[in-house]
């Protein structure tokens, strides 16, 4: 298992890294830091009209436009986002919640005395918006996402996948979210409706390297057999 952050030049490759986990060819936990901004939004996003302009507009707004296998809504990533993403095989009865606890325990976990602080639930006005956010004071510090597919033996392949803000400016990253937003007629989202972990617990929380050996930690005991759920 990598327990190495991996800081890539582009999204594009920390998606190939997912890709990877996700197919069995590569480690089952996954954290990464692009250097280069980018927005990912869900492949489902390609049937919505208009999609294809809309991804000019926004690379033109030197914010090239990324898609990921799993579902939610648009992102931006770049210098202060960490990924992590969890790629295992599970039986049959494991279900979309189960994927969603197991991540945001990693991540609280991962943060000790600072993770009894974060709330589970949606964030409105925030980028992809969700269940399953992790915020503070009702802004949004984690995004959760997550693709199920069929494995071999009824069993089931799952990659379960979170942004965490950990520092930064946010308001650049909410306007290119806006701007492909109004391009295909979806909600505006709001800057007070995030923050960062530098921002709410201090730097020393939102150290990246440091944060990524507690999430590869704790993701490792996670994923380690038994429980029964998790396929041989």
């Amino acid at each position: 298992m990598s327990t190495a952050l991996r800081v890539v030049p582009t999204v594009a490759e920390g998606l190939a890294l997912e890709a990877e986990a996700f197919d069995g060819t590569g480690p089952p936990v996954r954290l990464w830091m692009a250097q280069a901004r980018a927005l990912v939004c869900p492949a489902a996003f390609r049937r919505k009209r208009g999609f294809d302009a809309a991804a000019r507009t926004t690379a033109a707004r030197n914010w090239p436009l990324h898609l990921r296998p799993t579902g939610g809504g648009a992102v931006p990533q770049g210098p202060g986002v960490l990924n992590l993403a969890l790629a295992f095989t599970a039986g049959p009865e494991f279900g979309i919640e189960a994927g969603y606890h197991l991540v945001t325990d990693v991540i609280r976990h991962a943060l000790g005395p600072f993770g009894r602080s974060l709330a589970t639930g949606a964030t409105p006005d925030s980028f992809c918006d969700g269940a399953w956010n992790l915020s503070v004071a009702g802004r949004k510090l984690v995004g959760t996402a997550q693709r199920i597919r069929p494995a071999s033996g009824g069993r089931r392949r799952v990659l379960v996948h979170a942004l965490i803000l950990l520092e930064g400016d946010l308001s650049a990253g909410v306007e290119a979210v806006n701007g492909l937003h109004a391009d295909l007629g979806l909600p505006r989202v709001t800057d007070q409706a995030h923050t960062t972990l530098a921002h709410v617990f201090g730097p020393e929380a939102a150290e990246p390297a440091q944060l990524a050996r507690h999430l590869a930690a704790h993701a490792a005991q996670a994923l380690a057999p038994p429980p029964a759920i998790f396929a041989a």
